[in-house]
C-alpha cells in the first residue's frame, strides 16, 4: 500500500528521536484467523509504546466539508484503528512486524499495555473550524485518551523534545494538566502546553508567563546528543554473526532511554575515555548510573599494554559497578586505540544482584580509594536567563 506524505513525514521524525530499530511502518501481520494490520506507525522501546493513527486530507481527491473530514476520518476512522490495535496486541500472543531496519520482531513483547501513548496525527491544508482545530484528545469509552496532532504541531514537539523518554513524559503531563484544567486548556495553543512541562512538569497551576521560556531555551543539543553512534550502531558492528543478530538492540535500548541531562553525562564520559586512551597512561573508568532505569554505564579507557586484556577487564568492572549498586543492567565500554583508530568494544549485562562474597570485598576495598558516590540532580531544560 502506498504510504501518504503525512504517512512518511511521521515516520521520518518518529526514526529520527526513537531510532529504526524500534520504528515500525509495515505493520500486517498474519495470525490463523487471517490478516490484520496495526497502526500506521507503531514505536516500541521496552516499556514505551507509542501508536500512531495518521490521516491526510487530499483536496484534489476529497469531498465535502473538511470538519466533515475532521469527524469521520480522524475522529472516527482513526480512533477505531487504534482501538482495534490495542485489540490485537491484548488478543495476539505473537505479533512479528518489521522495524525500519527490516528486522523482524515479535511486538506482542510489550511489557505494559496500560501505558500506551496513543496518537492521531492528522494534515490537512484547509481550515478548520476554530473548535476542531483547539480540540486535544478524542476521549474514547474504549481507548480511554487519545491525543489529536496537527502535524506541524508534532513535528514542532519534536524538535524541542529530542529523547523518547521526554515525549513519554509530555504525552502523560499533556493528559494530565488537561484533566486539571480542561475548559483552560481547551482553548489554548500547543505551545502553551510545551511551554508549561519545560518550566515545570507541576500541572497543578496555570502561569501565562511560561511561553516567556521559547525566548530563553538553550539549544544544547551539541551537549547530548549521541545520535551519530546509534544511527549507524549496527554497521560499526565487526562480527558477521553479531552485526546479522538483534542483540545489539539491548545496547542502544538503555542509551536511547535516557533522558538528556543523563545522555550528557553519558557522552561526557565516553569522550574522556577516546581522550584518555590516547595515553599509555593507566586511568581509571569513568562511571555513572540512572537510578531511574535502574541501569548503569561503566566507560574504560586502556591503555596499549593491556589491550589484550580489554574482555577480562570489561567483564570485571562493569561486574563491580552493578553489583556494588545493586543494578538491575549494566552497559560497559572498552576503548582503545589501535594506529590511527579507536577500538570501541561494548559488553551488557543483565541479572538479579545477589550477595557476593569476592566482589563485597572488591568493593570496600575501592570504597576507601575513591569515596562514596556522588549523586546529583541536574536542571531538565537549559536557558539563557540570568
Amino acid at each position: 500500500m502506498t504510504k501518504t506524505q503525512s504517512e512518511n513525514t511521521v515516520t521520518k521524525i518518529n526514526e529520527t528521536v526513537f531510532y529504526k530499530e524500534f520504528t515500525f511502518d509495515k505493520n500486517e501481520f498474519y495470525p490463523d484467523d487471517g490478516t490484520k494490520e496495526l497502526a500506521d506507525n507503531v514505536i516500541w522501546l521496552d516499556n514505551l509504546l507509542f501508536v500512531n493513527q495518521i490521516k491526510e486530507r487530499n483536496i484534489e481527491n476529497s469531498k465535502g466539508n473538511v470538519d466533515n473530514w475532521f469527524k469521520n476520518k480522524v475522529l472516527k476512522k482513526a480512533k477505531n484503528q487504534i482501538k482495534n490495535t490495542i485489540d490485537f496486541l491484548t488478543k495476539y500472543q505473537k505479533i512479528e512486524i518489521k522495524n525500519r531496519k527490516n528486522q523482524t520482531l515479535d511486538i506482542s513483547k510489550v511489557e505494559n499495555l496500560n501505558n500506551i501513548n496513543k496518537l492521531i496525527i492528522y494534515q490537512t491544508q484547509e481550515e478548520l473550524s476554530k473548535e476542531n482545530k483547539l480540540l486535544k484528545f478524542y476521549e474514547s469509552k474504549n481507548s480511554g485518551y487519545i491525543h489529536l496532532f496537527n502535524i506541524v504541531d508534532y513535528y514542532w514537539i519534536c524538535e524541542y523534545l529530542i529523547t523518547p523518554t521526554e515525549l513519554d513524559e509530555y504525552l502523560k503531563f499533556r493528559e494530565r494538566i488537561y484533566l486539571k484544567h480542561k475548559p483552560i486548556i481547551s482553548l489554548c495553543p500547543e505551545q502553551y502546553i510545551l511551554a508549561h512541562f519545560l518550566n515545570t512538569p507541576d500541572e497543578t497551576y496555570i502561569n501565562w508567563e511560561y511561553p516567556e521560556i521559547f525566548k530563553h531555551i538553550k539549544k544544547d543539543l551539541i551537549d547530548f546528543d549521541f545520535s551519530e553512534y546509534l544511527t549507524d550502531f549496527q554497521n560499526k558492528i565487526i562480527r558477521q554473526e553479531q552485526k546479522s543478530s538483534t542483540n545489539y538492540h539491548s545496547i542502544i535500548k538503555e542509551i536511547a532511554k535516557l533522558k538528556r541531562y543523563e545522555l550528557k553525562e553519558f557522552k561526557k564520559r565516553f569522550q574522556k575515555s577516546i581522550n584518555d586512551s590516547r595515553s599509555n597512561e593507566r586511568k581509571l573508568p569513568y562511571r555513572f548510573a540512572s537510578l531511574r532505569t535502574k541501569c548503569g554505564f561503566v566507560f574504560i579507557p586502556v591503555n596499549k599494554q593491556n589491550i589484550d586484556k580489554w574482555e577480562i577487564i570489561l567483564r570485571n568492572l562493569t561486574e563491580m559497578f552493578m553489583y556494588k549498586h545493586k543494578l538491575e543492567k549494566c552497559l560497559g565500554i572498552v576503548i582503545m586505540k589501535k594506529g590511527d583508530f579507536f577500538d570501541i568494544n561494548w559488553g551488557f549485562m543483565e541479572h538479579q544482584w545477589q550477595f557476593n562474597q569476592e566482589l563485597d570485598d572488591l568493593i570496600k576495598s575501592e570504597n576507601k580509594i575513591l569515596g562514596e558516590p556522588e549523586f546529583k540532580e541536574i536542571e531538565r531544560y537549559k536557558t539563557n536567563k540570568k
